[in-house]
């Protein structure tokens, strides 16, 4: 009779846990991914830039003026700013002109970044400004 109280029990716990695990699964995962994956972006120093670092992004915004060398960009592209030693992977930066930490601009490509995290950048910075005519 013990034995049986004992398994009953046990399968109740089992079941009570499968139901916890699919009700918050979905709920913790969605939080963790709008908190989480939100604000980290690959990065460039340039659109041309080799390069590619990741990091929590501030100030998303279209420009054509790139951060370090200020070079032209030939169409706007999306731009931000990250503090230097917080970067994550290799961007033309040196902290060659003073000590670091420093607050610099980067650029942000569509094909570095993920479906998800390109379509939050773009309802923080506007609509895509390459697709305007003239």
């Amino acid at each position: 009779m013990l034995r049986f109280a004992f398994k009953a029990l046990w399968r109740l716990l089992r079941l009570a846990v499968r139901l916890m695990v699919m009700v918050l699964k979905p709920t913790f995962g969605l939080a963790w991914r709008l908190t989480l994956g939100r604000s980290v972006a690959y990065v460039r120093r340039d659109w041309n830039d080799r390069g590619v670092g990741r990091s929590q992004l501030r100030d998303p915004r279209w420009d054509t003026l790139s951060g370090g060398a200020q070079v032209e960009n030939p169409l706007p592209l999306l731009h931000g700013y990250v503090w230097c030693d917080k970067v994550r992977g290799e961007i033309g930066h040196s902290c060659a002109h003073g000590p670091g930490p420093h607050n610099i601009k980067v650029c942000m490509l569509r094909e570095d970044n993920t479906r998800l995290v390109w379509r939050r950048l773009l309802d923080v910075a506007g609509p895509d400004c390459r697709l305007e005519s003239g």
